[in-house]
């Protein structure tokens, strides 16, 4: 609970921060913008301003987001912090088409531009600001795992383009007729709007759901390692409900002929370390193996081989668990997302199996590559 106050803290400071240091730059590149005619410092000013109103939504969210669980929402409010970010990603994509409109109205019919070198130094002077922005954000973001801040970091960073392009085309409109100003103010808007296209994407990919990161899944299997007779991590799902907490289930391998107690003891041990380290609460599930018989492990190379020879797109296979006196075969078969024919998949493998080993009967579900 310390934890998750420390991060909500961090947040908000460098979100005030961001929203003061974007209201101040976006006064007063507005009214350099309006004093002196230009449409692209217009559109660099309104940018920043935008960014300012991003950084209050993004507040607003993260105080619903923290709210205690209820009865209506028991694990939580965290997902509230996607929509907000999907809020702020339409709010650019809305400025960056009005700004848009502006620029190519400043190319078809262009206006004389007058910019004095005090105000250029000024705007030079912002991007600095910028700069110390971006990494902050940047780096917050990544410490608190705050997808909002990351990509109020990267938004910095693509205004210190634009802002540089600003300043380049102001120069330049002080030594040319070409309206460079409102192509200055074009390119800028294509950058507002780019930023707004990657964070609808990379919002709705969120809400979607994802594939865990490999860092994850690693750890994971990493922390299952360490609780004997525990051994693997397979078909490993992991649902977030906000930055701070998820849910998932994970797939281990038992010796067959271990104690339920000790699987017991070993899983809860698991479980607990994993919600500690990660903040993921996971439901485990056991495959009870065999593998330690020099036969069974004879069998699951070949058995791997021949399916591996049905499909290139076969990865893996785990529960390999062989039944002597009845003689079956139990295992799950892992295979990438071009495989889209299971059940002629299917179909041709239990015919390669079952010519490999007459008498035997395979059972096997067919898994999607999910972590």
């Amino acid at each position: 609970m310390e934890k998750n106050r420390e991060r909500e803290d961090r947040i908000k400071r460098t979100t005030a921060l961001g929203i003061a240091v974007n209201l101040i730059l976006g006064l007063v590149k507005i009214a350099i913008g309006y004093l002196t005619g230009s449409v692209a410092i217009v559109t660099d000013g309104a940018n920043n301003a935008t960014d300012t109103l991003s950084s209050l939504v993004t507040l607003f969210g993260l105080k619903l987001a923290t709210r205690r669980p209820d009865r209506e929402h028991p694990l939580g409010h965290g997902r509230i912090e996607y929509v907000s970010a999907l809020v702020v990603a339409f709010i650019v994509l809305i400025t960056g088409l009005s700004l848009l409109r502006a620029s190519a109205g400043a190319i078809v019919n262009p206006a004389p531009v007058s910019i004095p070198a005090s105000m250029i130094a000024i705007i030079a002077a912002s991007i600095l600001l910028k700069i110390g922005l971006w990494r902050i954000n940047i780096r917050v973001g990544r410490a608190e795992n705050s997808k909002a801040l990351e990509a109020s970091g990267y938004d910095a960073l693509s205004d210190v383009l634009a802002s540089s392009i600003t300043v380049i085309a102001a120069l330049l409109s002080r030594v040319s007729d070409i309206p460079f100003d409102g192509i200055a103010g074009v390119v800028v808007s294509a950058f507002i709007l780019y930023g707004g296209y990657s964070s609808v994407r990379d919002t709705v990919s969120s809400i979607v759901g994802e594939r865990p990161r490999k860092e994850d899944v690693e750890r994971i299997r990493e922390i299952v390692s360490r609780h004997p007779p525990l051994h693997g991590g397979y078909d490993i799902m992991i649902h977030s409900y906000g930055p701070e907490y998820s849910v998932g289930t994970c797939n281990v391998e038992v010796p067959a002929d271990a104690r339920a107690e000790r699987i017991y003891d070993a899983m809860t041990d698991a479980q607990h370390e994993i919600l500690e380290e990660m903040g993921i609460y996971l439901v485990l599930g056991m495959y009870a193996v065999n593998d330690t018989n020099p036969k069974v492990v004879e069998m699951r190379e070949n058995v791997f081989r021949i399916l591996k020879g049905v499909d290139i797109n076969v990865i893996s296979i785990h529960g390999f668990h062989v039944h002597f006196r009845n003689p079956r075969v139990h295992f799950d078969v892992v295979v990438g997302f071009p495989l889209e024919d299971l059940a002629s998949f299917r179909e041709k493998a239990t015919r390669q199996l079952a010519k490999k080993y007459p008498g035997y009967t395979f059972e096997f579900n067919i898994d999607a590559d999910l972590s």
